[in-house]
């Protein structure tokens, strides 16, 4: 069975897709980045939530596998990160660690110069769009096509005002294939304490 995930927001922010399964094993295709028009792209009107206690993030914007330390992939059942380099910077694919099907990947969104505000910015663009927080930061469950019944959610989360985190979660089995953006959500949580430890 292949499934897909595309999430597409304008004014430079992200095309990103993960494919399910070929032969038993999940694969990722490569985000790309994208700009919207020019008068899109001319700069954020500011919409998003402000960041009120910034992250360091350069950890994650080399690596970012650096997202979740091993105690908290530990935690949450997950494996070892995957690092991928793309045309558009880091990112990792994570899967659970008793079941390849199950898949997370975690982007820093560098295309967007205003973090959380260019994903508010292009939400005309999605299926969904449901702000929340994530352990006391501004971030919205957000994606082109509705695909939760199916196991997939993406999660924006405003980790400084000039950066976002994707993570897009795609799960084929278990609770999470029915209700992926709780899985979204406490990766998040995962994140924010790892990078707080610094």
């Amino acid at each position: 069975m292949r499934r897909s995930l595309v999430l597409f927001l304008a004014a430079g922010a992200l095309l990103a897709g993960c494919s399910g399964t070929r032969n038993g094993t999940a694969t990722t295709s490569e985000p790309s980045y994208t700009t919207g028009s020019p008068s899109a792209s001319s700069g954020s009107s500011g919409s998003a939530p402000k960041v009120s206690n910034p992250l360091k993030t350069s950890s994650i914007e080399s690596d970012a596998c650096a997202a979740l330390s091993a105690a908290k992939r530990s935690e949450l059942g997950l494996g070892e990160g995957e690092r991928r380099t793309t045309s558009a910077g880091p990112g990792c694919s994570i899967f659970a660690a008793d079941d390849r099907l199950n898949q997370i990947e975690i982007s820093p969104v560098l295309a967007n110069k205003n973090g959380l505000s260019d994903v508010y910015d292009t939400k005309a663009n999605d299926a969904y769009f449901e702000t929340t927080e994530v352990a006391g930061y501004p971030a919205v469950y957000a994606a082109a096509l509705d695909g939760r019944k199916s196991g997939k959610c993406g999660l924006f989360v405003g980790v400084t005002d000039q950066l976002a985190v994707n993570i897009l979660v795609q799960y084929d089995n278990g609770p999470g294939a029915s209700d992926p953006c709780p899985v979204a959500l406490k990766v998040g949580e995962a994140m924010i304490e790892t990078l707080k430890e610094g």
